[in-house]
């Protein structure tokens, strides 16, 4: 193929005249790798049936180009350069509706090291890992699986808004919550329907972040006799959550478990706005993990201070704060140990977890277990509960106050 300067950027390749349809195809996956990672760092090849629409840099100089066809698909390609030279390739197709196709990638040496595809069979979607070859691999990862029926129960109803949970776990469902007819209580805001699988696709629709299910293994565990309500949120575009609380209170639950945030305080404007409407719902929320002083640099939805809100931080087995925990003398409540803690991952397997997002669920299930004793409990006289089991954290090397009331040395303990 032909090689033309990367710096002519206003030069397209032509453009195919029949548009070729958004499926898997392994030759032009393989084909654009090999030759864009063939190109000498300052050149980019002409490949055929495709214009360039933009080319950048990241912050490490990588090159970000992006590719499409007349048919409306993408290819996003990122070229690894590290002193001068070419060190690997990642092409990403999407289809022209923005849907995820497949991915591939490469050594330095150009060669394919496999990849990963997004398969459609009617209404179900799955992940297929990809072999050198391109071809299958392994078993499929279910993306958007109908839920299991399942038994109501009674037991606190405690909301949970995540990426979802995988709900396919039997070690999840037996504590997830049922309605009358069997279905599962939950809801999907990303695709609008009530299957809230854990599947976060909204930073990398190949490799999804998957969170809920370990956040839900926690309160499973420690508060097992509460019903999860399971609602799956996109963390980017953080909208419907008046919504999810509408269809958690309609449902039973005066608990609402929210382990994430962002610096925006515009994308959490609705949160405060739902929180503030709802008094009667005590919010648990984790403070978040960027090693900083959030009254004076704030995440949301934690800094907000809300009369109904918890605010969680995460703290060692011995009362020390986290590395990465956020502290507020202010806008932290309270801490809890969250480092090293037993989860379930969205995989089944389990091992241990750090963050504030798993100090956040065992603050969330002792206030399930509280309100479970006492059910005439409002979110005040809960949130009030759940302070009482505070102590001082061990003085900070600096001076520094972490949080507006302690540390709860053992959640789990009754």
């Amino acid at each position: 193929m032909r090689a033309r300067s990367f710096l002519a950027l206003l030069s397209f390749a032509a453009v195919s005249a029949a548009p070729p349809a958004a499926g898997f195809e392994p030759d032009l996956l393989a084909g654009s790798a090999r030759a864009i990672c063939a190109a000498p760092p300052l050149l980019l090849p002409e490949l055929p049936g495709l214009r360039l629409l933009s080319a950048a840099n990241d912050q490490q100089r990588n090159d970000l180009l992006v590719f499409e066809r007349s048919g409306g698909d993408r290819l996003q390609v990122r070229r690894m350069v590290h002193a001068g030279r070419v060190r690997g390739v990642i092409v990403e197709h999407f289809a022209g509706d923005g849907r995820g196709v497949a991915i591939v990638h490469t050594d330095a040496a150009c060669r394919l090291l496999g990849g990963r595809r997004i398969v459609e069979e009617g209404l179900d979607r799955f992940y297929e890992d990809l072999d050198p070859e391109l071809r299958p691999i392994g078993a499929r990862i279910a993306i958007n699986p109908p839920p299991p029926r399942g038994e109501p129960r009674a037991g606190v109803a405690v909301a949970l808004i995540d990426s979802g949970v995988n709900y396919l776990l039997p070690e999840i469902a037996a504590h997830l919550a049922y309605g009358s007819d069997g279905r599962l209580v939950g809801l999907d805001l990303v695709d609008g329907d009530e299957r809230p699988f854990d599947l976060d696709q909204s930073r990398n629709a190949f490799f999804p972040r998957r969170h809920g299910t370990a956040v839900a293994s926690i309160l499973a565990r420690e508060a097992p006799a509460a019903r999860i309500l399971p609602y799956r949120f996109d963390l980017e575009r953080a909208r419907g959550l008046a919504r999810i609380v509408a269809h958690a209170r309609a449902h039973g639950a005066k608990i609402v478990l929210v382990p994430l945030g962002n610096g925006s305080v515009e994308d959490w404007a609705e949160f405060r706005e739902v929180a503030a409407a709802n008094p009667d719902l005590l919010f648990v929320v984790s403070a978040g993990n960027d090693a900083r002083d959030i009254d004076r640099n704030p995440v949301y939805p934690a800094a907000f201070g809300l009369p109904n809100q918890l605010t969680v931080g995460s703290c060692t087995a011995d009362g020390r704060i986290a590395p990465d925990s956020n502290w507020g003398a202010r806008t932290v409540d309270l801490f809890a140990p969250g480092e090293g803690v037993w989860i379930t991952d969205a995989e089944g397997r389990r091992g241990a977890g750090f963050g504030t997002s798993f100090a956040a669920p065992r603050v969330a299930a002792l206030a399930a277990r509280l309100l479970a004793r006492e059910p005439s409990l409002d979110a005040a006289g809960l949130k009030a509960a759940v302070l009482a089991r505070a102590e001082p954290m061990p003085p900070h090397p600096q001076g520094l106050v972490m949080a507006r009331h302690g540390w709860i040395a053992d959640p789990a303990a009754d």
